[in-house]
């Protein structure tokens, strides 16, 4: 009988003190609710780039579960990442997805948003380091740049039509944190090229002008002046040909190079002739060239002979 009171009277204490927090224990998160976006267009979006809202609910702290495992938010909500990508079907974080599966330009504003709290903006760079708030309540209204192709700052290739995996819009938890309700995948699909520009924009100097059809291979060749990568209006004239319309090519293959020089590393001459064949794939892509059937190649040519740029479209 003393045992049974000994053992009623420590129940009584022990509940007592847990109500009153005397006894501590390890924080219980709160119920694992599931976030959720909605996307503001998702189906034939423009291939050559088009800017969408995404709204989303839910993205709330739930104590170590969402915290960061890496510097400077390690130990800290780490928010949530909202990015434009093309990724496996195996990629979340939470089932221990290698982040090779996740193709994205995350330093990319444009193309991803990392969301944080108000007081950890600034300490990640503000919007020139790609953070943003996340409001207190875990709602956030954003918008995203979506293309067929995406590259990185340096013009490497991330991924395009031909990459393997799902265009989409996706979330998941920042800083390292593996927490599944923040995991959100939304698929977009893009328009074909024809319906993406339409042949009467205007400025379409390139698709106006151009022959109905591509019945052979077409080449092209011209020169830049001596260290430039910008197009000059004689360049652009060059490309305008009235005898080829480029959109209608399965293939653009841009072979430009540069000349090797004293004092310059080939890397640096390398990378001019990246930069001069980029500037003509944007300038094809303006009008309406498909960049997914753009390929680039460079070259390097001995000093004293003259570097040349080629365009070949290939029905």
């Amino acid at each position: 009988m003393k045992k049974l009171l000994k053992s009623f009277a420590f129940g009584v204490t022990a509940t007592a003190l847990v109500i009153s927090g005397a006894i501590s224990s390890p924080a219980i998160a709160g119920p694992l609710e599931q976030a959720a976006i909605s996307v503001s267009k998702t189906t034939d979006l423009n291939g050559n780039g088009e800017t969408i809202t995404i709204n989303g609910t839910g993205f709330l702290a739930n104590g170590a579960l969402t915290n960061g495992t890496r510097p400077p938010l390690a130990g800290s909500f780490g928010g949530v990442y909202v990015t434009f990508g093309k990724f496996q079907e195996l990629w979340k974080p939470s089932e221990s997805a290698p982040s090779g599966n996740r193709l994205a330009a995350m330093s990319d504003a444009d193309r991803t948003k990392w969301l944080v709290p108000a007081a950890s903006v600034n300490g990640l760079g503000g919007a020139a380091g790609g953070a943003f708030e996340l409001p207190v309540g875990g709602n956030f209204e954003i918008t995203l740049r979506v293309s067929k192709e995406l590259s990185d700052s340096s013009n490497n290739l991330i991924f395009n039509d031909a990459t393997a995996g799902s265009y989409g819009i996706y979330t998941y938890a920042g800083s390292g944190a593996r927490y599944a309700p923040f995991e959100t995948f939304t698929p977009i699909s893009f328009a074909t090229a024809e319906e993406s520009v339409p042949p009467t924009s205007p400025g379409n100097e390139i698709l106006q002008s151009a022959s109905p059809k591509l019945n052979k291979k077409f080449s092209r060749e011209f020169a830049f002046k001596s260290g430039a990568s910008s197009l000059s209006s004689s360049t652009k004239s060059n490309i305008k040909n009235k005898s080829v319309d480029y959109r209608l090519a399965s293939k653009v293959t841009i072979t430009a190079s540069a000349g090797m020089a004293p004092g310059l590393s080939n890397k640096t001459v390398t990378n001019l002739a990246k930069s001069r064949a980029n500037e003509i794939k944007k300038y094809l892509v303006q009008h309406g060239v498909s960049a997914s059937k753009i390929v680039i190649k460079t070259e390097l040519v001995k000093s004293g002979k003259k570097p040349t740029t080629k365009i070949v479209a290939t029905p």
